[in-house]
């Protein structure tokens, strides 16, 4: 199963790098729309490989609805930042953070099991 090792480290850098990108646009950084869009690269991802490969396991549709979570809590602080309410958008990252250790949590759950099949 060492390809599916590399399929979650993707994913796990994927994650990564979104969460960045919220700090990034909550902190004074660009916006950048298509990324937080279907058309970025976690859905990408999922629809490419996580829903061929992983279709199975019941994990990813967990992974796909948290990424979902993240991505509606990642667009309403940035409506809360164009506001200028940026004590607010900031308060919320502490959600995204959580959703954020969830994701982390049931990827490595998933990697370890299938690691051991």
């Amino acid at each position: 199963m060492e390809a599916a090792r590399l399929d979650f480290q993707q994913l796990r850098i994927k994650h990564i790098l979104y969460k960045s990108k919220v700090r990034s646009f909550l902190y004074g950084g660009t916006f950048d729309a298509s990324f937080f869009s279907s058309a970025g690269p976690i859905d990408i991802w999922f629809s490419t490989v996580g829903k061929i490969r992983y279709a199975q396991e019941p994990e990813i549709l967990q992974l796909i609805r948290l990424h979902q979570q993240m991505n509606e809590i990642a667009l309403n602080l940035y409506k809360l930042y164009s506001k200028g309410l940026i004590e607010q958008a900031h308060d919320g990252l502490k959600e995204v953070d959580f959703r954020s250790d969830q994701f982390i949590q049931i990827l490595s759950g998933l990697d370890e099991r299938l690691q051991k099949v």
